[in-house]
């Protein structure tokens, strides 16, 4: 039998390490039900079967903690719009690249189906949504409504609006996520599952091919 030797201070700070991810898991799942005003420290604590003093330990106040909820829900998701982004509009496998993003996106989403509903409500709600426009928005869409213009003038796409595009399928990629119940009334199944999923993706290329390639490219 092989003994283990504990390194010092290893299990304290991996009992730190899970109490901040519990803390941070309630946070989001909160944060996404009642929004930032609707929540309190204490509600969070409670959610995390922790104490008040543990949050604020962890993450100093409210405002602070919300805004590391926001980059864990926008991190993923700008790590795939980078990739893609980097690689333009030239390749002989856009449609692939397009259909990959989407299944990126989407399995993400179905996974954390809170992410979505906080970014919905981030962009609702708050009165100066500047945690999304700063860490989101400005990184990532601003860089590809240039990308989209770009590509319109040298002929690769057709002439689109870029910011209303953006726009748009940013709704049809989040909102699918926060409205299951609808989803499912409408068409009876499980709308997360893998099948639907693709079927969704599948839609979405279409989509987005039949906006923008040039007719000769559709």
């Amino acid at each position: 039998m092989v003994a283990r030797t504990l390194v010092p201070g290893q299990a304290n700070r991996t009992r730190r390490s899970s109490r901040r991810e519990a803390i941070l898991d309630a946070a989001t799942k909160l944060f996404a039900e009642r929004g930032f005003a609707g929540v309190s420290v204490q509600d969070i604590a409670d959610a995390a079967e922790t104490h008040k003093t543990t949050v604020l330990y962890h993450f100093g106040t409210k405002e602070a903690l919300y805004g590391e909820v926001l980059d864990e829900a926008l991190e993923r998701i700008a790590v795939v719009m980078r990739d893609f982004l980097a690689g333009g509009f030239e390749s002989d496998h856009l449609r692939e690249r397009v259909a990959y993003l989407i299944d990126q996106i989407q399995a993400y989403f179905a996974e954390h189906p809170s992410h979505a509903r906080l970014l919905e409500r981030e962009l609702l709600e708050a009165q100066v949504p500047n945690a999304y426009l700063s860490h989101f928005v400005d990184q990532i869409y601003l860089p590809a409504v240039a990308g989209f213009e770009e590509a319109s003038a040298r002929g690769l796409i057709r002439p689109v609006d870029p910011a209303l595009f953006i726009h748009d399928l940013h709704v049809l990629l989040v909102g699918y996520f926060c409205h299951r119940p609808l989803l499912e009334r409408l068409k009876p199944a499980d709308a997360f599952s893998i099948e639907a999923l693709i079927a969704r993706r599948n839609h979405l290329v279409e989509l987005i091919f039949g906006q923008l390639r040039p007719s000769e490219l559709v």
